[in-house]
Order: structure tokens, then C-alpha cells, then sequence
């Protein structure tokens, strides 16, 4: 029997649906990487080496301390693989990735979002000094940061997945994904021990905390070993090794690691007095590992299947991290930067941002960053044209994203339950009537013709930001398998207008839910102008 441990909870997950296999994962950029590829994109300055040994000695918590200071760097090569077709070789491309992140984490007090609407877990602050990266896939290469305004950013741990975000604000998709580092700071406490040992004793990471510390979904089989190697001056030195067989995206993921770390150590006086052990020899020594972790050197090599949101790829990725204890008067604030951000700096930072806004405005640019209650699983997509924007859940995984428009797909722990598409209009003539529900009816039963076999009654309403929201819901077979489809048409008061569809197996209705209402009422239309005009103005519209 196989024992599946999953890092975020929840039930098991299907595998990938056949009526999407129209649509394969492409190499179209270099930033179709796996999440934690891209992670690593931070710091480059002052940042560790991959080959520096551990200092000799472990600087503990006094006092003073008041955060901890962490940096971190990421070295990946390897191949980024995606399915051709039925009947042509994969497309390989080469991939390498030199990256760093550097930042101050402190506790947080976190603060209630607007209206009380919605609860926040626990979290840490981080404050970024500085993110930066080069990645290179084939011929392309791009150098990603985390956007000067998204600098203050709060951590929460749900289950065993860290989850970034904006207190005042939204993270880009990117930015989310960004952040998503094998090895998270919040996770480090799982490689401790919680038993006494002593010198040469092993033990088994938790197998939920090795599948966030490796940032993937479960691991099906087999464990990371951790073995006590030596104590010296206060600090134990331990070791890592392990392969891990698991999932991400429903797909299959192969994990090898090596590696050590270092935390804080205390003896253990023997409770017979060092009377001696049960040879006669002298009892050997026992540890508590009471950290925090304060170094961590580990290389991973992963091999991933590709799924129906991202492509597959063969990877060696070489980590060094280091955590250090600093006193309040050390903690780094960057001014200017919180404008989504947190406490007071943030919302001076805010009154900032909300003069760009204007600029922003002035100039037809659209808004420089959504505004609103952020919270864990929250992140903010921008059209390139700045036609429209949204607020969605991070389980919905953008796919394609180009002039014809938009498309994503909802994957809910490992299973593939829906596709959305999103297309933008041009402006209609001076006079013309909006889509009524009864037009967009017919719209769906001429599109769908031979597909469709019921329709319901449409629905008109207007938004909270004047928006004209008609949707349709219909129903019936594709492929020999029964699906349903929710359509809508959204006009803005300027009469731009965005055709929005969801599509989804109905053995999947329970699992939809309401998704298409919460990405909806996260949703903004019209031109670029008018959308940083209510940014401005203070719109905070989000699901």
C-alpha cells in the first residue's frame, strides 16, 4: 500500500484530464520555468558562495535579536522538456540559472484586511534588500526582480507550503512564483530531530516537510535521511541524503538530494549519572538540536514529467543558505517600498504609490500594481494591451498569454478541474447596444452547435465598479464526455468588453464550485487610462 504525505492537506488528486490533451505545455519563454527554478531569483549581492564551509562558530539568539537575515543562492542547469505531439519528438531546450535573495524576516503582527472580510493566518515579515537573476533557456535569456513595491512582504505557512503576500496589495503571478524556494526559512525547524541523539544516529524527515522543503506536491515514496555527524563548539553538523518519489501538477517527479546543514546543539547530561552503557564502555554523548538551522548546502537533482501547465524538465539545481541572527537597529527597511507592503512605512508608501497611480493615469499607462486586501493564495495578473486585469486564485495557472488572449487552467491538488479563456474586444461603434443575455444565448447554441444540448437562463447585473456582468451557463458532450460551459460577457462603462468562458468535465461541478463568480468579481475591464484613473481614485475591487 502507498502512503501518500501531502505538504498542503486535502484529499487525493486526479490525474490530468484527457480533454485537454489538445493543449501541451510549450517552451515559449524562459520563464515557463518549474516554480522553484525560478525562485531562487533574488539577491546578488552579499550573498553566499555555493562551496563556503559552515563557520566554525554559530552565532546564538541573545537579547538583541529582533530578526533574522538570510541569503540565499540558487545554481540550476539542466534540460526544460515539453511534448511535441503524438508523433514527434519532445522539444528539449537547454536551461541554466544563476540566482540569489537576500532578506531580513522578522515576526508580524498581521493586519486586518479591509471590512474584516477576510482571515489571515499567522506570518513573518520579509523585508527584501535587493532580488535579481539571470536565466537563460536555449537562445533567450531574461533577468527577473521582484518589482521595487513588493519588497515587504508577508510569509504564512499553510501546512507545509510557505505562502507570500502583499498586505495593501497583490503579488504579479510571477512575483508569487518567484518566491517559491526549495528550502524555505519556514520549514527549516522540520530537519531537526525531536528525540536526544547522539554522534552517527539517523533520522527521517517528516515526509509532508520534505515535500515542501523539496516544493512539490506529495511524496509517494521513499524519505530524506538526516544523520548527526559531528558537534563541535555548540554546533552540530548533520547531514542530508535521500530520493523522493512524488508528484507536482498530478504528474510524476523523481527528487535526489544530498547536502548538510548546521543548527544549535546542547548536551544532554546522562540520566545514570555516566555510569556507562550496557557494554561497560562509556555512554556516548546526546544531543538536542534546539536551532535554529543556520546554514543549509544541498544539491537536488529532479527529473519531472510534464504536466498540463508546465513543461518537464531534468534539472541539478546547488543551493547554499544562511540565516543569522540581527538586533532590531540591523533590520534593513527599503523607503519607498511598501507600497503594498506592511505598517507604517506601507502606507506612506501607499500615499506614493497612489501619486504614480495618477502619473499612471495622466500618461494611459495602466496602474502600476492592483491594490487591495492581499492575502495567501491571492495574485494579480495585467494584460499586456492593460485592457484588463484580475485578481485570482494561484491555483488557476496561466498557460497562454499573448495577443489572442488569455488562457488558464485550474489545477486543485494535482487535479486538472477546469480551463478559462479570456479574449478582449475592440471598442463597439458610438451608439452601439451591449450584448444582452439573451444575445449571448445565441451566441453559445451557434458556437457550440452539435454540442450544446441545454442552455440556462441567462443573468444580467451590474458590478460594484459599473461593469455590465451577462453570464450563461449551458451544458452537454465533447469528446463523448459530458462537460458543462458558464459564459460571460463584461462591459465597461467606456464600452470595452472582455469575453470571459469557463469549461470543465461536470463530474468536476462540486470541485468548480463558484470559481467562475470569485475570478469574475476579481476582474477589471476597460482601457488602460481608465483603469489607473480608478486605481487612483482608490478602486480596490478584488475577489
Amino acid at each position: 500500500m502507498t502512503i501518500t504525505a501531502r505538504r498542503s492537506g486535502g484529499g487525493a488528486g486526479a490525474g490530468p484530464r484527457a480533454w485537454l490533451s489538445g493543449r501541451r505545455p510549450r517552451l515559449a519563454a524562459p520563464w515557463a520555468l518549474p516554480a522553484w527554478v525560478v525562485a531562487g531569483v533574488v539577491v546578488a549581492s552579499a550573498a553566499v558562495r555555493a562551496d563556503d564551509p559552515p563557520s566554525a562558530t554559530l552565532p546564538l539568539p541573545g537579547a538583541g535579536t529582533a530578526a533574522t537575515r538570510v541569503r540565499l543562492r540558487l545554481d540550476v542547469t539542466g534540460e526544460l522538456v515539453a511534448p511535441a505531439g503524438p508523433d514527434a519528438a519532445a522539444e528539449r531546450r537547454p536551461v541554466t540559472m544563476q540566482a540569489r535573495f537576500d532578506f531580513d524576516e522578522s515576526s508580524a503582527v498581521v493586519p486586518p484586511a479591509a471590512g474584516g472580510g477576510l482571515e489571515r493566518p499567522p506570518a513573518v515579515l520579509r523585508r527584501y534588500a535587493d532580488a535579481a537573476a539571470e536565466i537563460r533557456v536555449g537562445a533567450e535569456t531574461v533577468r527577473p526582480a521582484l518589482a521595487a513595491d513588493a519588497r515587504n512582504v508577508l510569509v504564512s505557512r499553510v501546512g507545509t507550503t510557505p505562502m507570500p503576500y502583499l498586505a495593501g496589495g497583490f503579488l504579479s503571478g510571477e512575483e508569487y512564483e518567484l518566491l517559491e524556494t526549495p528550502f524555505d526559512p519556514l520549514l527549516l525547524e522540520g530537519l531537526l530531530s525531536g528525540a536526544q541523539v547522539a554522534v552517527g544516529d539517523t533520522w527521517q524527515v517528516a515526509a509532508d516537510v520534505a515535500a515542501g522543503l523539496l516544493a512539490i506536491d506529495t511524496v509517494d515514496a521513499g524519505a530524506i535521511d538526516a544523520r548527526l555527524d559531528e558537534v563541535a563548539e555548540g554546533v552540530a553538523r548533520v547531514s542530508l541524503s535521500g530520493i523522493v518519489d512524488g508528484a507536482v501538477d498530478g504528474v510524476p517527479t523523481h527528487v535526489t538530494i544530498e547536502g548538510t546543514f548546521a543548527t544549535a546543539a546542547r548536551r544532554v547530561p546522562a540520566a545514570d549519572g555516566g555510569a556507562g552503557n550496557a557494554d561497560g564502555g562509556p555512554a556516548a554523548d546526546r544531543f538536542e538540536l534546539w536551532g535554529p538551522v543556520s546554514q543549509v548546502a544541498a544539491t537536488l537533482h529532479e527529473r519531472r514529467q510534464a504536466s498540463h501547465v508546465a513543461p518537464g524538465f531534468d534539472l541539478e539545481a546547488r543551493l547554499a543558505l544562511t540565516q543569522t541572527p540581527i538586533a532590531a537597529a540591523e533590520i534593513r527597511v527599503a523607503a519607498g517600498h511598501g507600497a503594498a507592503g506592511h505598517g507604517a512605512a506601507g502606507r506612506g508608501a501607499a500615499a506614493r504609490s497612489g501619486d504614480d497611480d495618477a502619473v499612471a493615469a495622466e500618461a494611459g499607462r495602466p496602474a502600476p500594481r492592483r491594490r487591495g486586501a492581499g492575502g495567501p493564495g491571492r495574485v494579480w495578473y495585467r494584460a499586456a494591451s492593460g485592457r484588463f486585469d484580475l485578481v485570482r486564485d494561484s491555483r488557476w495557472r496561466v498557460v497562454e498569454d499573448g495577443p489572442d488572449g488569455l488562457v488558464m487552467r485550474f489545477v486543485d491538488r494535482g487535479a486538472l478541474v477546469a480551463q478559462c479563456s479570456i479574449t478582449t474586444l475592440e471598442l463597439p461603434a458610438a451608439g452601439a447596444a451591449s450584448p444582452t443575455a439573451a444575445d449571448l444565448e445565441r451566441d453559445v447554441q451557434r458556437t457550440l452547435a452539435g454540442q450544446v444540448v441545454r442552455t440556462e437562463p441567462g443573468a444580467e447585473r451590474i458590478g460594484a465598479d459599473g461593469t455590465r456582468i451577462v453570464r450563461v451557463a449551458s451544458s452537454g458532450t465533447a469528446g463523448g464526455l459530458p462537460f458543462n460551459w458558464i459564459h460571460y460577457v463584461l462591459t465597461a462603462a467606456d464600452g470595452s468588453r472582455a469575453n470571459v468562458t469557463f469549461m470543465f468535465e461536470s463530474s468536476m461541478r462540486r470541485r468548480f464550485a463558484e470559481a467562475d463568480a470569485h475570478l469574475i468579481e476579481g476582474m477589471r475591464t476597460g482601457r488602460a487610462d481608465r483603469m489607473a484613473t480608478r486605481a487612483a481614485a482608490g478602486d480596490t475591487t478584488a475577489d
